[in-house]
């Protein structure tokens, strides 16, 4: 291959998109070409499941899947047609598809559901057996405190939802609370801790807000500048 391919994972909040944004700053569009997660697909039934997660949780997790399927093809067919004209491209995905067992394995109560949603899910990871992998993935590492607190900050932020000081806490309890959050970490880091399909860059960013502070973002791009340039054989931790 002529280009390098990475993903950046990690929980909500943990600031993949603010990454993804500075790299593409770094390198230029027209080096790095960036593949962000599509959720028009999936937002009724999101809505739904922050009201009653039991009783939406298998709809709103096979929705995700088949979503992240096939935007997965759509980005598979790029990597295959890659830019002829421009070296050493970059390409880089805010998930992966198998991501998607984490939320589901926390989400989804129901023993009839979750062995139909395996079986489902088998078939499309047999599917995409024949996609390309990423040469690695950057894992964003973070515990619930700081999860917490920037998923706060992001909703006092956005205008469109109107939230005031006093509401933001009644959001957050009924889905995206501290326990949830929790847990949350808990599975991304079994996950990624112990992913074979690629090497992980696993980067701690605990106790840091590294979306509004210059030099700790200027640390993480150079952490994964060094791994475009020399791809990484082993999982790597890296503490900012």
């Amino acid at each position: 291959m002529n280009f390098v391919f990475f993903a950046i994972e990690g929980p909500i909040g943990v600031g993949k998109s603010a990454l993804l944004d500075a790299l593409e700053k770094e390198y230029g569009r027209h080096v790095l070409h960036s593949f962000r997660e599509e959720f028009d697909a999936v937002g009724p039934f999101l809505s739904q499941f922050y009201e009653d997660k039991k009783k939406y949780a298998f709809q709103t997790q096979v929705s995700f899947m088949l979503s992240r399927y096939k935007q997965c093809e759509a980005l598979q067919k790029t990597l295959k047609q890659p830019e002829m004209f421009v070296e050493h491209s970059i390409y880089a995905a805010d998930f992966i598809f198998e991501k998607n067992d984490i939320f589901a394995e926390l989400t989804i109560e129901d023993e009839q559901e979750w062995k139909l949603y395996q079986n489902i899910r088998d078939i499309l990871i047999e599917s995409s057996k024949k996609f390309i992998k990423p040469n690695f993935v950057v894992y964003l590492r973070a515990g619930e405190d700081t999860l917490y607190r920037r998923i706060q900050s992001r909703l006092k932020q956005t205008e469109q939802l109107k939230i005031t000081n006093g509401d933001v806490d009644k959001a957050a309890d009924k889905g995206i609370n501290k326990e949830y959050l929790h847990k949350l970490a808990a599975l991304y880091d079994r996950y990624f801790f112990h992913y074979k399909a690629s090497p992980v860059l696993i980067i701690d960013i605990n106790n840091i807000d590294f979306v509004h502070e210059p030099l700790k973002m200027s640390s993480i791009i150079d952490s994964v500048s060094k791994a475009v340039e020399n791809t990484p054989t082993q999982n790597t931790y890296i503490k900012i």
